[in-house]
């Protein structure tokens, strides 16, 4: 079999696209039979596929025969040497980039398949692969012909013929009762509707539709790469991307104007800083509109308006994140929602007359969404979602489509305005950020791959020691002291509960008591503290516990909305962010006494070292703070803690650990006396959680949240109105 090229893409008689450049044969590597086990998976070589149950992916050729060479050296290193020969047959050019994305595609599909792709490929670091299971074979057994003698080969077809036939109609027989009897007992399943538009290696994230429905530009964020905009014609699949930016900063959150002719943008600098961007794509001209904008993850947190006057995006404050909007006429910014100390607006689209923006309100995972004008307060349409990470405004039929996580997974909902009603519409894997496309009424969102889970690592070197792996997500692991236990946070039993982890099993340790935060374990004895805000109270609280008990008991004498705990290091004290004084800060709480006290205004995250002072993160700020014990003299100790990772730090052996991200790299620095910078161990970008992801654990090991395999394409959904 041999394949032919055009530009950019490889397609052979499969229809397999590789991103490949170049002529040559298919190797054809050859297995003794046509069915392996391989753990849970089945391995198909007759049609290229892997599949776990009903669900089966195909691969692409090069791909599965890359596999095939796996399976014949399983538990051996296959070099890249080794898979460039006979694979790639020699061409090495193209095998340097066809082995790396070979093993990418095979572990993506695995995590299509709710697999584990650590289980089964091991990377040998400037070597080559292992599979770490042995495969075993299936013996097919042969199929008897209904009909043997050969003589009868046309009574055979006919036989054949007639009960196939018959078969056919009995089965639409039996549809066609069932449908009768049951005629609301059939509903649309919306989840096999879905079109996948990209998959490319990577993460494609935050779609936003031309006003014509032509062309989509989104972010594609590659491996050692910081995201950038590109422009995909939906019209001709063949036509190459057109990439919009191309700085060393990372880009998001793109917007059409309503002609068609220019995108708005948002730009990271490499220190965090945000600002807006207006770039015209026919004369490629950028200019810059404001700075100290926000956006948090893929969160879409700017909008044009249709009538192509103003923009929305998400600002920054001390305290708080704000929606304001530039008017390009007067060059005016205004305020347009005004939320209180701890509150974050992040996400907002505009009504059809760009007099109105519906928008999402979040405290911690907690939203609600709003409508308002610029002459009237903002009115509540939705209360009580977890995590609302996607909304848009159908102008056409007024309804708001917005993803939230449901029952530990996420769905898209469909909000009619008009009527009121709230429903189901699409379930997916984590579901992203969400676009419109009028012109053929469909509902555009990234679906990510990503297996969060806990791994406690050598805080010299890195290596893995243990690992919580489940097909949930598990995150912000904390260990304590006194044992092997970790306690976390998992969605296993279908919400966001406190979990912890002992030597045999897993314990569930709350119980829809509420919604539930990162925990801080005391380092000294069995005790921990949680921010838990239960059902019917407006603040979070904090709750004190001892493992592995479940009691949870509130805190006495604490005013306020409180977040993000830790313990003194004699564990007799509890530092948290509250806005008890009417402005957020650090407090510290006397568990003895009951006294509470404020340390420093505007802080996030707290941790204690050795002298009684307080290294802490700032709310929407990078870097590392320090504090003296005395109260003067606070001075930066580093710039370089990202503010997404506000609390990923911990002290030490009289040295302070952070987390460091670069393009390629996720470093853990340690950072001595003196102030100077070490590097503790390194992962591959990105394979990190932000937030709280590091906590010190004992025998010199620390607990990282990590982030699995990332990747997203963007899909595509009809729209359908209620």
């Amino acid at each position: 079999m041999w394949v032919s090229i055009y530009p950019n893409k490889v397609t052979n008689n499969n229809n397999n696209n590789y991103p490949l450049q170049g002529t040559f044969p298919v190797a054809m590597i050859s297995l003794p039979y046509q069915k392996y086990l391989l753990g849970e998976c089945v391995i198909n070589c007759h049609d290229m596929t892997i599949s776990v149950g009903d669900n089966s992916v195909q691969l692409p050729a090069k791909v599965f025969e890359f596999l095939k060479l796996l399976i014949l050296h399983a538990g051996q290193t296959v070099t890249k040497e080794q898979a460039i020969d006979e694979v790639w047959l020699g061409n090495v050019e193209v095998g340097k980039r066809g082995t790396g994305n070979a093993i990418w595609q095979l572990r993506k599909s695995l995590t299509e398949l709710s697999i584990e792709p650590e289980s089964y490929f091991k990377t040998i670091t400037k070597v080559g692969y292992q599979l770490l299971i042995t495969p075993s074979f299936i013996e097919e057994t042969p199929v008897e012909p209904l009909i043997s003698d050969s003589k009868n080969a046309q009574s055979s077809k006919k036989y054949r013929f007639y009960l196939v036939a018959g078969l056919i109609l009995a089965l639409m027989m039996v549809t066609l009762v069932t449908v009768r009897l049951s005629p609301n007992s059939v509903k649309p399943n919306v989840e096999k509707l879905a079109t996948r538009i990209t998959n490319f290696e990577g993460v494609e994230e935050q779609a936003a539709i031309s006003p014509d429905g032509r062309y989509m530009a989104f972010q594609w964020r590659r491996e050692k790469r910081k995201g950038q905009l590109y422009i995909k014609d939906l019209s001709d699949s063949d036509a190459p991307l057109r990439q919009i930016t191309m700085t060393s900063d990372k880009e998001t959150s793109p917007t059409w104007s309503p002609d068609g002719l220019s995108l708005a943008y948002l730009r990271f600098s490499q220190q965090g800083k945000c600002s807006v961007h207006v770039r015209e794509l026919i004369t490629n001209r950028d200019n810059q509109i404001d700075t100290d904008c926000m956006g948090i993850g893929y969160l879409h947190s700017l909008e044009w308006s249709p009538d192509g006057e103003r923009l929305a995006y998400a600002k920054s404050q001390e305290d708080r994140v704000s929606v304001v909007t530039y008017h390009f006429e007067s060059a005016e910014i205004s305020a347009f929602t005004f939320p209180a100390a701890g509150e974050e607006d992040l996400l907002m689209s505009w009504s059809a007359d760009s007099q109105q923006l519906v928008f999402v309100r979040s405290v911690e995972m907690k939203a609600k969404i709003f409508v308002k004008s610029f002459t009237q307060d903002a009115q509540l349409l939705i209360d009580g979602e977890t995590m609302v990470i996607g909304l848009e405004w159908d102008h056409q039929a007024n309804q708001v489509y917005f993803n939230a996580l449901r029952d530990g997974n996420f769905v898209i909902e469909l909000f009619d305005i008009e009527s009121q009603n709230l429903m189901d519409f699409h379930r997916d894997d984590t579901i992203s950020s969400l676009a419109l496309n009028y012109g053929t009424r469909e509902l555009y969102y990234s679906r990510h791959l990503a297996q969060e889970h806990i791994t406690i690592r050598s805080l010299s070197d890195g290596q893995v020691h243990r690992q919580l792996a489940s097909s949930s997500r598990d995150m912000f692991g904390q260990a304590v002291a006194s044992s092997r236990d970790i306690l976390f946070l998992s969605n296993r039993s279908g919400a966001w509960e406190l979990w912890l982890k002992q030597d045999t099993a897993s314990k569930q340790l709350t119980r829809e008591q509420g919604l539930v935060s990162i925990p801080a374990v005391s380092p000294v004895n069995n005790q921990f503290v949680i921010a838990m805000k239960p059902e019917q109270s407006v603040n979070y609280e904090l709750y004190l516990g001892t493992l592995p008990n479940e009691k949870l008991a509130p805190l006495p004498g604490i005013d306020g909305d409180v977040r993000n705990p830790s313990f003194s290091r004699d564990g007799t004290q509890v530092y948290f962010s509250s806005n008890m004084a009417g402005q957020w800060g650090i407090y510290r709480y006397t568990l003895a006494s009951e006294e509470v006290e404020m340390i420093a205004e505007n802080g996030k995250f707290a941790i204690e070292d050795e002298h009684g002072g307080l290294y802490y993160s700032k709310d929407n700020l990078a870097g590392i703070f320090y504090l003296p014990a005395d109260g003067n003299g606070e001075y930066l100790a580093t710039a370089e803690l990202a503010a997404t990772d506000w609390g990923s730090f911990f002290y030490h052996d009289a040295e302070l650990y952070f987390l460091k991200r670069t393009d390629d790299e996720d470093i853990l620095v340690r950072l001595d006396e003196e102030g100077r910078e070490h590097v503790a161990f390194s992962l591959p970008a990105l394979s990190i959680r932000n937030e709280r992801a590091l906590s010190i654990s004992n025998n010199n090991r620390v607990v990282v949240s990590m982030l699995g395999i990332n990747d997203a394409d963007i899909y595509s959904v009809p729209l359908r109105s209620l």
